[in-house]
């Protein structure tokens, strides 16, 4: 059961991916100067959109940790927990 701030990022991921494969298509259909800004700036939009897609709620989770201070956190508490033990 999915709850309705994952429908949310998942709907958001669906916008993002079908931006990015529009920017791509414009730029393909025409000899635009900014065709090659449109299709660079339309790639990462599609890539973002297909994680949300498929993380949905988690993946702005899981960037907001890795840009952290803190991000290397659980594996220093759990190497200190080994430690311990061995100690013993």
């Amino acid at each position: 059961m999915t709850r309705p701030a994952d429908r949310w990022w998942r709907g958001a991921g669906v916008v993002l991916l079908v931006a990015g494969g529009l920017a791509g298509a414009v730029s393909d259909a025409g000899t635009m100067d900014g065709a090659s800004v449109l299709l660079l700036l339309g790639f990462p939009l599609a890539m973002l959109g297909l994680v949300l897609v498929v993380q949905g709620r988690r993946a702005p989770l899981a960037i907001r940790v890795e840009c952290s201070r803190h991000r290397m956190l659980p594996e220093r508490l759990h190497a200190r927990r080994g430690d311990t033990r061995r100690r013993r």
